[in-house]
């Protein structure tokens, strides 16, 4: 029997490899995506899903579609850049909305499919740290680290492994389009990066849970 992957924002550029990656282990791949127009156009691998990921009673109903979920892959998300002192609540929680409520919906939706020995990974930044301009963002990621390591503890005596995976910039056409003055050579390509999901989805990485792994060059 095939295994089974789940990828939020799987049409996305970090996705989509994510995805690839996936289905060339040999797993049963699933992707959602917010827009019926990108399922609809999606040439990936596996079956795309349209999913209100903000809204709990959609997600469930979702994950309830499945059996054994055996990789959860949560690469929703998205940026917007915010001057701390020009904050406004939609700068809030548009952030906390697309970053860490999506997140936490998906690990709640789909507990009871992951299984021993499954994992999942939500997919943080590095800027969960701090970052200049980005206070909303960087408060989001951070949330979303604690929220892998809450899962973890969780989760922890029914061997269900949860991580999250700080990318640094990703070489994308969208951030190459952002910042054309940057030195692209120092950015990680989002097939490396789901090398590193893949990877901690994978037995060899059975004692690995609980962890904010970064991931860059």
């Amino acid at each position: 029997m095939k295994k089974t992957a789940i990828v939020t924002g799987g049409t996305g550029a970090l996705g989509s490899a994510v995805a690839r990656k996936f289905a060339e282990l040999g797993y049963d791949v699933h992707v959602t995506s917010l827009f019926e127009a990108e399922v609809n156009a999606w040439q990936g691998p596996g079956r795309g899903h349209a999913v209100d990921l903000s809204n709990l009673d959609a997600v469930r109903a979702f994950a309830r579609g499945f059996g054994e979920v055996h990789a959860l892959a949560l690469c929703a998300g998205g940026y917007a850049g915010a001057e701390i002192a020009q904050l406004t609540s939609a700068d809030l929680e548009g952030m906390m909305t697309i970053n860490y409520k999506t997140a936490s919906y998906c690990l709640a939706a789909f507990a009871s499919n992951l299984v021993a020995g499954s994992a999942a990974i939500v997919v943080g930044s590095q800027a969960y740290e701090g970052a200049a301009g980005s206070a909303p963002y960087a408060a989001s990621k951070a949330a979303c680290v604690s929220l892998a390591r809450s899962a973890a503890l969780e989760w922890k005596q029914r061997n269900v492994r949860v991580n999250a995976v700080l990318p640094d910039t990703l070489d994308t056409p969208a951030n190459r389009r952002a910042m054309p003055n940057a030195d692209f050579d120092r950015w990680s390509r989002p097939e490396q990066v789901a090398d590193v999901i893949a990877w901690l989805c994978s037995p060899e990485a059975a004692v690995v849970s609980g962890n904010a792994i970064k991931v860059g060059k």
